[in-house]
């Protein structure tokens, strides 16, 4: 009897999970349309994470427009200064997967990242000191 392997494309489950960066999102430059039928440029940020949850780690990468709310949510959740040059790698968040249809071809769906809050596992989130770490105060 032979034994088969896993595929080597796992798909994501939906579901909750505890995300960590682990590179640094890249900023996509792309075409879209407007109101009006005018072709206007844009970029977008490209995460990319490892999930964690009780089913397994899975990989997963995303795309966020800045107009978004979940753009808006994941800044707040990794606690980006906006204007300073900053590094996120190994930052945790918390978030929710779930399938969307592509636009440009039903038949297909793509993970994407809802629901995204701050972690209440600060390992990595930020350099936060441990409590007392760093505590110049004697009282």
């Amino acid at each position: 009897m032979t034994e088969w392997p896993l595929p080597e494309k796992q798909r994501i489950p939906e579901g909750h999970y505890q995300f960590r960066l682990n590179r640094e999102p890249d900023l996509k430059a792309f075409t879209y349309k407007d109101k009006d039928g005018n072709e206007q440029k844009g970029r977008k940020l490209v995460i990319y994470a490892v999930g964690l949850n009780e089913n397994g780690e899975f990989r997963i990468s995303d795309g966020l427009l800045p107009w978004e709310d979940r753009y808006t949510d994941l800044c707040a959740a990794l606690d980006v200064e906006h204007g300073r040059d900053i590094t996120v790698t190994g930052r945790i968040f918390e978030a929710d997967v779930e399938y969307q249809p592509s636009k440009s071809d039903p038949t297909k769906s793509y993970p994407h990242l809802t629901n995204i809050t701050a972690s209440a596992d600060l390992g990595g989130s930020k350099d936060v000191p441990k409590s007392g770490a760093g505590d110049d105060i004697p009282f």
